[in-house]
């Protein structure tokens, strides 16, 4: 579980970098290039993290799923 929470903290931490960037790149002359640029990284990212939540609701599932067989014998 360690590995997943680790995995979710530095996703977070790299969105929170990306919209920093994506802010500070707006005022730029190459605006639109780099939005488009920026627009495929976030989209990379939220795979990530959409991936390393659906590991941990299903490491979470087998957990419980794994304690109910326990309690019922």
């Amino acid at each position: 579980m360690k590995s997943v929470d680790s995995k979710l903290l530095l996703g977070l931490v790299v969105g929170a970098a990306v919209g920093a960037a994506v802010g500070y790149l707006a005022a730029t002359d190459k605006r639109e290039q780099l939005l488009e640029e920026l627009n495929s990284v976030v989209g990379k990212v939220k795979e990530g993290f959409n991936s390393a939540l659906a590991k941990y609701k299903e490491g979470k599932q087998e957990a419980v799923q794994a304690t109910e067989g326990t309690v019922t014998e």
